[in-house]
């Protein structure tokens, strides 16, 4: 079985610091716990990249982002050749197809 790269762009690692700060003023087992269950899903897709499902917004078609959620967090991804690309990764509340519409 063929393993990927996973590659975090910045804005997805700032996204990281900005989620594990947040929660660590409140809680910091949590954000330890929090932390560790992204990192595990964005793992594994270096076995299953086609893991996530696709984004089925019409004006991102033609990027083929997908996304893996670790609750309540979603991981915004491409596959391209042999390496996930991790773009963000975002709270499910936020309205991400804009974010994602506005900083690809």
């Amino acid at each position: 079985m063929k393993n990927y790269n996973v590659e975090l762009l910045p804005a997805a690692d700032d996204d990281l610091d900005d989620i594990f700060n947040y929660i660590l003023l409140d809680n910091p087992e949590a954000a330890n716990e929090i932390l560790d269950r992204i990192m595990t899903s964005l793992k594994h897709l270096e076995i299953f990249p086609y893991a996530g499902s696709k984004i089925m917004e019409e004006s991102l078609n033609h990027f083929e982002f997908r996304m893996v959620i670790s609750e309540p967090y979603i991981a915004f991804y491409r596959v391209i050749e042999n390496t996930i690309y991790i773009y963000r990764i975002l709270h499910g509340a936020r309205d991400y197809i804009q974010i994602l519409r506005n900083k690809r």
